[in-house]
Formats: C-alpha cells, sequence, structure tokens
C-alpha cells in the first residue's frame, strides 16, 4: 500500500509533536528519567517508529508497558 502525501505529513508533524513536548518538558525542569517522562519518551519512540517504516525499517521494537 502507498502512502499519500497527507498521510506522510501527519506521521512528519506527529514527530514533531512528540519532539516539542520532550522540549516543553525538559524547559519546565522535567527529568527525562522520571516516571512522568515515559509516556512522552513513548509517543516520541512510536512517531519515530511510525515515520521509519515508511523507509522500510523499524527504530525500535513493538514497547509493552506493563
Amino acid at each position: 500500500m502507498t502512502t499519500t502525501k497527507v498521510e506522510l505529513q501527519a506521521k512528519i508533524e506527529r514527530v514533531h509533536a512528540a519532539r516539542m513536548k520532550v522540549e516543553e518538558f525538559v524547559a519546565a525542569g522535567g527529568d527525562l528519567r522520571s516516571q512522568e517522562a515515559v509516556p512522552i519518551g513513548l509517543e516520541l519512540a512510536r512517531a519515530c517508529n511510525s515515520l521509519c517504516e515508511e523507509f522500510g525499517g523499524q527504530v525500535l521494537d513493538e514497547v509493552n508497558v506493563k
């Protein structure tokens, strides 16, 4: 299945939004190794993975949260 320009742009925007959340978290004094950072990091990893799949690869295996 071919990805449309709109779908690709949505994936790029998702990565950007996730990156901005990380930057805002850190700017507010957040610790990237804290529990509060886990959902932010997961979203960034999943967004990057989704975009990388367009190039035939994955950055990470699926992350399972328990």
